[in-house]
């Protein structure tokens, strides 16, 4: 594998990193947070739009840039370079919107993704419900069919962007068929029949929701790919969920890692003890290990996209390797800083950081789950025996 850039992504980089520097607001290195970060994503978002810089992955037709995989990864290292927000509308833009483009008609597509771009909708996705999250083929919320249009009924849970969104891309069951009975249709959460409910989480924000329906009607025109396709759908969705998007974890994480080290190397010269452990330096030197391991998974996941090769387990090998080693590094932050990560004040974003992560192993596929798929690919039976 050959990790050096070509001409044309490093063009594109002086390009982008140029534009960047004109528009990006100074002022943005200070944090934020709740209502305030909401506002400044959906702005950055707006910014982005406005420049013709929000959509790498998309097709130059429906407004997007048209890039290489290898000019997505240098797009994704300018605005982690930079400590750029992540834009509100990430889900529907980075997910549903490659969907809507690879299955949608083209009316849907004319009038949904305009909206996307500028931020006009905000989207949110409701697959998981109460008893179907990681067994999302499980799920209950029922859509009948009315003639002219499909009223729903059911829950949705775990929804993340649910309390700032209108806009849902929502998987309901249209048929008994375990997979082939699921459709995935675009829901207008500004109706009667549509109770949203914010969840609050162990950080004291809530970016998710439960997602109420009871009699919820969803015309035809706003199903997408044809009734009882939805799984297949739902597959390419999380793929998109999968792919180049750890790649950006991946280089966040390293980002906290070099964060880390510049803590320990405070806490050194300021003699406090838990940075001189050997047992917190070990600690450190295992974040950094995995900051490596993560970044090579990344980087072959990302090389058999561009190859158009299968890439097997590697994105669950992503998500498990993500999800467990992020939760370690921001513990090693906590754990060093002591009594100090409670204080509010410039280091209690470790604090805040960590408790977010504890819903790591669990969203977007538990632990439990990558596991399962990576022994399946291995020939080995799952945890529930079957293979």
């Amino acid at each position: 594998m050959n990790f050096n850039y070509s001409q044309e992504a490093e063009s594109f980089r002086a390009s982008f990193r140029s534009w960047l520097e004109d528009n990006f607001p100074k002022e943005w290195n200070q944090e934020v947070t709740g209502e305030k970060w909401v506002q400044r994503r959906k702005e950055w978002g707006k910014m982005l739009g406005q420049g013709g810089w929000v959509a790498p992955a998309w097709p130059k037709e429906y407004g997007g840039l048209g890039l290489s995989i290898e000019q997505q990864l240098v797009y994704i290292e300018e605005l982690v370079r930079i400590n750029a927000p992540e834009v509100l509308n990430s889900n529907g833009i980075g997910i549903f919107g490659m969907t809507l483009i690879h299955y949608g008609t083209e009316e849907q597509k004319k009038h949904y993704l305009p909206r996307m771009l500028n931020h006009e909708d905000i989207w949110c996705q409701g697959f998981s419900e109460p008893n179907a999250g990681s067994d999302l083929a499980g799920l209950q919320t029922k859509a009948v069919d009315k003639g002219n249009h499909y009223v729903l009924n059911g829950q949705k849970v775990w929804t993340s962007y649910g309390p700032y969104a209108n806009k849902c891309y929502i998987l309901v069951r249209t048929d008994e068929s375990r997979y082939k009975g699921v459709s995935l249709m675009i829901l207008d959460l500004d109706q009667p029949g549509v109770t949203v409910q914010p969840i609050k989480n162990i950080a004291g924000e809530s970016e998710l929701a439960e997602i109420f329906l009871e009699d919820a009607v969803v015309p035809k025109e706003d199903v997408v790919g044809g009734i009882n396709n939805g799984w297949e759908m739902a597959n390419y969705a999380l793929a998109h969920e999968r792919g180049i998007h750890f790649a950006q974890r991946s280089l966040k994480m390293q980002q906290e890692f070099q964060q880390l080290v510049t803590l320990f190397q405070e806490q050194i010269q300021s003699g406090k003890s838990a940075a001189n452990s050997p047992l917190m330096q070990t600690k450190l030197v295992q974040s950094y290990i995995s900051c490596e391991i993560l970044k090579s998974v990344c980087l072959r996941n990302i090389a058999l996209i561009a190859q158009g090769e299968d890439t097997g387990a590697l994105p669950a090998i992503a998500k498990l390797v993500w999800s467990e080693s992020h939760q370690d590094l921001l513990n090693v932050g906590v754990e060093v800083l002591g009594e100090e990560a409670l204080i509010k004040g410039e280091n209690s974003f470790w604090m805040e950081k960590f408790l977010l992560s504890r819903a790591e192993t669990i969203y977007a596929g538990t632990t439990q789950i990558q596991k399962n798929i990576i022994a399946k690919s291995l020939g080995l039976p799952s945890s529930k025996g079957g293979r």
